[in-house]
């Protein structure tokens, strides 16, 4: 059987630009790979590949595939090496864990794109659906590479851009060819949206990841990239949420068990990767550790907690990158709108806000990359100079929700207020002299043109 499977392999390897889908009879008792493959975490010499076996799927975005036992193989190489190829014993999904499954890849190079088939057995070995997909790995430390990678927030149900497709954004990141993707949060949102009930239960947050990632557009794309993701309030529980608290009978523990299942996680769920000589990102926790949003600010009071805070400012003054960049799933710099009081442009983390200003502004060519927020912008925190960018919603429509602020000139260097889409990396050398630019794209409204750019070069 794996013969086979190597054999056809080798004949489709070279059609890896689009996703190829086995097609298969609605009846049939092998199962399906309804919600794609999302590849994640991926360093210089590794990769976490995320796998949920289905029923197949359904016609309508109305149902969810559900999830069925079985197992699941993965054969890849790297893209040069036409004949060596790696395969993986099958791996047995989790009934406990939605039919999920999380399969490392180890002892891979570093700088390269890897092809990959992941395919879906039947308890018997039956083959049922195939996904063709592909990756890159980070260069190594001390290589001059350029790199262009994308990053998103905020998408729901409520403001997809198709009813079977989902959010065109996807459909255009994959122009670029990005080396890899970030989702600072708010995946999807188990406490809003009228299409769908709200997600109070375990089952019924579940069924919330499988529908985001049925529709065609946000299936397909996170099995061609690289991808990290975070989580943020709307995706850990409920709006502004912290450790303790319950939406109807969904727990905070369930809601930080759900999207350690639901996406590629490694143990911790802060972490840092280096891309090169001239990168490394910090994706920084914003949930877990919390202090109650409605607690006395002052030193004892932390979004990040100890740990992690002493784990961000080692290893920041540690790192010989030339940019660096703290992914925050919300703002440390703002300014926020009106009403909020749950991160660190807020009076009520004012506290850990300034501490986290005043030190990040002191490491050269250090900035900070936030989700969350409803707009897209670019600011200057007028009192340390610390540099924030905002990539914005996934959409024009997902920008109405829950309004804006309003450009402030003492801080803002772009304000796209009202406007959504996704921000676009890039570091590159011009002359030997590094330069990190950071551009907001649209939406399909206006077909993902350019909103904004931002340049900076590296000692500026």
């Amino acid at each position: 059987m794996f013969k086979a499977m190597k054999n056809k392999l080798l004949h489709s390897l070279s059609l890896l630009s689009v996703v190829t889908v086995a097609v298969l009879d609605a009846g049939t008792a092998n199962p399906a790979l309804s919600n794609g493959v999302k590849i994640g975490e991926v360093t210089q010499d590794q990769a976490l590949v995320w796998v949920r076996l289905t029923a197949p799927r359904e016609p309508t975005m109305e149902t969810v595939a559900p999830g069925v036992p079985g197992k699941v193989q993965i054969i890849y190489r790297a893209e040069n090496d036409g004949q060596s190829l790696v395969e993986m014993p099958p791996v047995a999904v989790d009934p406990a864990k939605d039919f999920t499954c999380q399969i490392p890849l180890n002892g891979l190079e570093p700088n390269t794109r890897y092809e990959v088939k992941v395919s879906a057995l039947s308890e018997s070995g039956a083959i049922g659906e195939s996904i063709v997909g592909q990756f890159k790995t980070a260069p190594r430390a001390d290589q001059i590479a350029d790199v262009e990678a994308v990053v998103v927030t905020c998408q729901g149900h409520e403001t997809i851009d198709h009813p079977e497709k989902g959010h065109w954004v996807y459909s255009h990141m994959l122009t670029h060819q990005p080396d890899f993707f970030i989702h600072t949060g708010d995946v999807v949102y188990y406490d809003k949206g009228k299409a769908y009930p709200l997600s109070k239960t375990v089952k019924s947050a579940r069924e919330r990841w499988n529908r985001m990632f049925t529709y065609d557009w946000n299936r397909d794309f996170n099995s061609q990239v690289s991808s990290y993701f975070m989580k943020d309030d709307h995706d850990t529980l409920k709006n502004d949420c912290w450790p303790g608290q319950k939406y109807g009978d969904l727990t905070f523990e369930d809601g930080l068990a759900l999207f350690k299942e639901q996406t590629p996680q490694g143990e911790l769920p802060y972490r840092r990767v280096r891309w090169g000589k001239d990168l490394e990102f910090w994706m920084i926790e914003g949930r877990d550790y919390r202090s109650p949003n409605q607690a006395p600010d002052g030193p004892e009071k932390t979004i990040l907690g100890e740990a992690q805070k002493a784990w961000l400012k080692e290893t920041l003054q540690a790192s010989d990158a030339t940019f660096k960049l703290v992914v925050f799933p919300s703002p440390i710099v703002g300014p926020d709108k009106g009403g909020k009081n749950d991160n660190h442009a807020n009076e009520g983390f004012s506290h850990e806000g300034d501490e986290l200003r005043e030190f990040l502004s002191g490491m050269p060519n250090t900035y900070v990359v936030c989700g969350d927020r409803h707009w897209q912008y670019g600011s200057k925190d007028p009192v340390t100079g610390l540099v924030e960018i905002c990539c914005g919603p996934i959409n024009n429509a997902h920008a109405k929700r829950g309004g804006n602020a309003d450009e402030d000139k003492d801080y803002h260097l772009y304000y796209g207020g009202g406007r959504g889409g996704y921000l676009k990396i890039k570091v590159t050398r011009d002359a030997g002299t590094p330069k990190i630019s950071f551009i907001w794209y649209g939406d399909k409204t206006v077909d993902g043109q350019i909103h904004h750019q931002l340049e900076f070069s590296a000692g500026s």
